[in-house]
């Protein structure tokens, strides 16, 4: 019977819809994770016999059409680490993997390395390169200027040195990145060409410091879409059984 087939379809669609649900769940404390959101599509149709010229149509089921990442600012974190930093808007902070390949990142959990360099906790270079001398206090301005005060060890003065500044790149469509895990993003073709520019200026956020960005994954609305997809599982469930039951009962006419 056809139910069965459209049934099981419907118990597929609501089981990815979980483990997406899980994954959200499993992240909500993860620094700069985006959510995820599944979108829906009905299948194939066909003609049935009935009334009128062309007769009816009736489906076969629904599929998860796509995924996509929602990059709505997640909650400011305060932190009390010089190098720590979020981006308040869009865009994302660049860094460069060891195998020398430009990745992207909301997370701004910074360190720095044995020689003063900038990185994300893994080890990954920010990019533009960020040297912090030994001993000096990094500063970040909300443009993205870097700095960093020494104390002067002949006069005891705190002078500021200048690093450089900080790139934020964005995209025509950020949803069509693709998460490489690590809280990093692979550009695509479909995300569109990359922009790199000074943060606060055309169209990227600004940066601020001593805080993270933390998940902007609802909890509360999780579950609530954790109880939808299984309630709908149990009702696909029992459509599979009334449909074997029907089965049964046209076997049995032969007895």
């Amino acid at each position: 019977m056809r139910a069965l087939y459209t049934a099981a379809t419907g118990m597929a669609a609501n089981q990815l819809k979980i483990e997406n649900i899980a994954n959200n769940i499993a992240n909500s404390s993860t620094s700069g994770f985006k959510k995820v959101r599944e979108s829906y599509e009905d299948l194939v149709y066909q003609r049935v016999p009935g009334s009128g010229v062309d007769g009816m149509q009736i489906g076969s089921g629904v599929r998860v059409a796509s995924l996509t990442r929602n990059f709505a600012n997640g909650d400011t974190v305060p932190s009390s680490n010089a190098t720590d930093m979020m981006i308040d808007g869009a865009g994302f902070f660049i860094v460069e993997t060891p195998s020398g390949e430009t990745l992207y990142t909301r997370d701004g959990h910074f360190r720095t390395d044995v020689d003063g360099n900038l990185t994300t906790q893994a080890g990954n270079l920010v990019s533009p390169g960020i040297q912090v001398p030994d001993g000096g206090t990094l500063v970040v301005g909300s443009d993205g200027s870097l700095s960093a005060d020494l104390t002067n060890s002949s006069t005891g003065v705190v002078e500021r040195l200048a690093l450089g500044t900080l790139e934020i790149a964005h995209f025509q469509n950020p949803e069509a990145l693709e998460a490489a895990g690590g809280n990093l993003y692979r550009a695509t073709p479909d995300a569109g060409s990359v922009s790199r520019g000074t943060p606060g200026q055309d169209g990227a956020g600004q940066v601020l410091q001593y805080a993270t960005e933390g998940s902007n994954v609802d909890v509360a609305e999780e579950l609530v879409n954790m109880i939808t997809a299984q309630r709908s599982y149990e009702m696909s469930s029992k459509v599979i059984q009334a449909a074997d039951e029907m089965l049964q009962t046209a076997v049995g006419l032969k007895r």
